[in-house]
């Protein structure tokens, strides 16, 4: 088992980073490997349709290719999420297909919502990746996730508490799908779009 966590923020060192590096090693503490993917580090280029030669596209795909799960943290900026996740889902193909996601929203304020609505709108339908019911609002996440403990005392125990319900469903989601993969049913090639 696989889970790709990824940190849709393009500012260094940003508060969405900070709730995937979170994510991440709590996964790793219920022994379920994952991996976080930074795309403020990982610098893809704006897609354009192949005129510009993306050096890391190939690993990007590796990436998501051999990945089981993913998590979508993106924050929420003017109202919308993250054009880097935008950007990165124009570079995959097939490669979550028939694979769970779950989606983060993270706000300085009040928000977080936004990104979840247009994550849920956007990129799923020619990806063919499937969706949690169970996703992350985080709004003042300032005040969030910067203890490794879920400790019932603390004003972001709520929030932890449902980050650890939202994984372990994704989790199980992902030995689910496995199944539907595993079977000869699934034809990207002849139903590549998802209407």
């Amino acid at each position: 088992m696989k889970v790709l966590i990824i940190s849709a923020s393009m500012r260094g060192e940003s508060q969405s980073l900070k709730v995937a590096n979170w994510l991440n090693s709590h996964l790793n503490s219920k022994n379920v490997g994952s991996d976080l993917l930074d795309l403020h580090d990982f610098k893809l280029p704006m897609f354009d349709n192949g005129e510009t030669v993306a050096n890391n596209e190939t690993q990007l795909k590796e990436m998501l290719d051999k990945s089981d799960a993913y998590v979508f943290v993106s924050p929420e900026w003017n109202g919308m999420m993250s054009h880097g996740l935008i950007n990165m889902l124009h570079y995959a193909e097939h490669e979550l297909a028939y694979k769970p996601v779950m989606l983060v929203g993270v706000s300085a304020g009040r928000g977080g919502a936004y990104p979840v609505e247009q994550m849920r709108l956007m990129g799923h339908k020619n990806r063919h990746y499937i969706l949690s019911p169970e996703n992350l609002i985080v709004s003042g996440v300032g005040q969030a996730f910067n203890t490794p403990e879920i400790d019932e005392n603390a004003p972001d125990f709520a929030l932890k508490e449902r980050a650890d319900y939202s994984l372990n469903i994704l989790v199980a989601l992902a030995d689910s799908l496995k199944v539907v993969r595993s079977k000869d049913i699934i034809d990207l090639k002849r139903f590549s779009n998802g209407v």
